[in-house]
C-alpha cells in the first residue's frame, strides 16, 4: 500500500496556522488600541475642567470627548426632570437627570446621581432652586437601544435605555439657548450622602483581546503539534 501523500497535509496545517496566528495577531492590535483608547480616556477624566463652552467646541471640531471633565454653574429645572430606571442598594432606584440652564447660555442634560424608589417623588427630597456649580464628565450614550430593552416611557418618565435626543425633546428648553447634545454625569461632591447620590464615573470598555490572542495562538501551536505529529507517523511508517 502506497503512503499517503503528505503536501496536501503540510498544505491544509499551515494554512490553518496562518490564519489562527492572524487572528491572534489582530487581537493585539486591537489591544493596543484599547489600551490607548483607555489612556487617552482616564487622562481627560483626571485632567483639569474645562467649560462647558469648550466640550462643545471640541465636538464640533470632532474630538472625543467621552469622560472630558467639565465645570460649570447654573440653575436646574427640577421640575422637568427625567427619571432612568436603575438600582439602588439592590432595590429599585431611579437616575435624576435634570436640565441644566448654565451662565453660558447653554442647556445641558445633567445625571445628578441615584435616588431609591421611596424619594422618586420630587416632594419628598426638596431640591435647592439656587445656582448650582456642577463638577461632572461628559457622557454621550450613543449605543443603541439593547435587543431586550422596553420602549421608553416618556410619557410616564419612565426611561429604561439611554435615548439622549428623546429627553432633550421632551423637556422645554428656550430657542435662544444652545443645547449640549450629550450628558454630564455629575462626580461625588462634598455631601456624598446626599439624594441624589452621585458615583465615580466608570469607563464600561471590556478589553479581553489578550486573552483572545493566548487562544488563537494557543490553537495555532496545537494545530501545528498535531499535523507534525501525523506527518512524521506517515513518513515513518513502514508498508507490508
Amino acid at each position: 500500500m502506497a503512503k499517503p501523500r503528505i503536501w496536501p497535509i503540510i498544505l491544509s496545517a499551515g494554512l490553518g496556522i496562518a490564519v489562527l496566528c492572524a487572528l491572534a495577531a489582530w487581537q493585539v492590535l486591537r489591544m493596543a488600541e484599547k489600551n490607548k483608547l483607555l489612556a487617552e480616556i482616564s487622562a481627560r477624566a483626571s485632567a483639569e475642567p474645562v467649560s462647558l463652552a469648550e466640550a462643545l467646541k471640541r465636538q464640533e471640531l470632532e474630538e472625543d470627548i467621552e469622560f472630558l471633565k467639565i465645570k460649570t454653574t447654573g440653575i436646574f429645572d427640577h421640575v422637568n426632570e427625567r427619571q432612568k430606571l436603575t438600582t439602588f442598594d439592590s432595590a429599585p432606584g431611579y437616575e435624576i437627570i435634570t436640565p441644566l440652564v448654565s451662565t453660558e447660555g447653554i442647556a445641558v442634560l445633567v445625571d445628578r446621581g441615584v435616588v431609591p424608589d421611596e424619594l422618586r417623588d420630587i416632594s419628598k427630597r426638596p431640591e435647592p432652586s439656587a445656582p448650582a456649580e456642577v463638577t461632572a464628565v461628559v457622557r454621550t450614550h450613543d449605543s443603541a437601544r439593547g435587543f431586550f430593552d422596553p420602549e421608553n416611557d416618556v410619557e410616564g418618565n419612565i426611561w429604561y435605555w439611554w435615548d439622549v435626543p428623546a429627553m432633550l425633546s421632551s423637556v422645554q428648553i428656550s430657542p435662544e439657548l444652545k443645547v449640549a447634545p450629550f450628558i454630564l454625569q455629575s462626580l461625588p461632591g462634598a455631601e456624598p450622602k446626599r439624594f441624589p447620590r452621585a458615583a465615580l464615573a466608570e469607563v464600561a470598555l471590556t478589553n479581553n483581546h489578550l486573552q483572545y490572542a493566548i487562544t488563537w495562538f494557543s490553537l495555532a501551536f496545537v494545530l501545528l503539534v498535531i499535523a507534525g505529529l501525523f506527518i512524521r507517523k506517515q513518513v515513518n511508517r513502514t508498508d507490508p
